[in-house]
């Protein structure tokens, strides 16, 4: 079984995971975690370890430490959202995309409506410019923090 983590939810660094049964001795696995490789048996895994996977997160407890992981298939995630950031405030569904590439739109224009907990979001413009790219499509699920559209500023008079 494969993986690619990333340490923390903005760090670029991408860490691959394989976890494959160690072919000498049953009941045990050969986990390799970027460099490093250790063998745990079945047993241990089941006893000592716990593991959390939420939204593309995570969150792993072993030996009184725990260790948060952040799935590096999805895009990058940037620090806090805030009205008119072009990223996703919360995990949820695209239930409706308003625009287009190529597209100009006015500052405080909704781009698309993200529903997420049963609520409707509205993803707004912050500015004036054009639509150049959608990453998004109706009926996507995205984790909180995924880029949604790329707005170029409109040129200045």
């Amino acid at each position: 079984m494969k993986f690619a983590y990333r340490r923390s939810a903005t760090d670029n660094q991408i860490i691959e995971v394989d976890i494959v049964p160690a072919p000498e001795c049953q009941g045990s696995y050969q986990v390799t975690v970027g460099e490093h490789i250790f063998e745990l048996a079945e047993q241990l895994l089941h006893h000592a370890a716990a593991f959390c996977k939420e939204a593309g997160e995570i969150t792993l407890q072993f030996e009184g430490r725990e260790y948060r992981l952040f799935d590096a298939s999805q895009r990058r995630r940037h620090g806090p959202t805030g009205a008119g950031d072009l990223h996703a405030p919360m995990a949820g569904k695209i239930i409706r995309v308003l625009v287009q590439p190529g597209e100009h739109v006015k500052a405080g224009a909704t781009l698309l409506i993200l529903e997420a907990m049963k609520m409707e979001q509205q993803i707004t413009a912050p500015q004036d410019g054009v639509i150049t790219r959608l990453l998004c499509r109706e009926g996507d699920q995205v984790t909180a923090g995924t880029e949604l559209v790329v707005l170029e500023p409109a040129a200045e008079v």
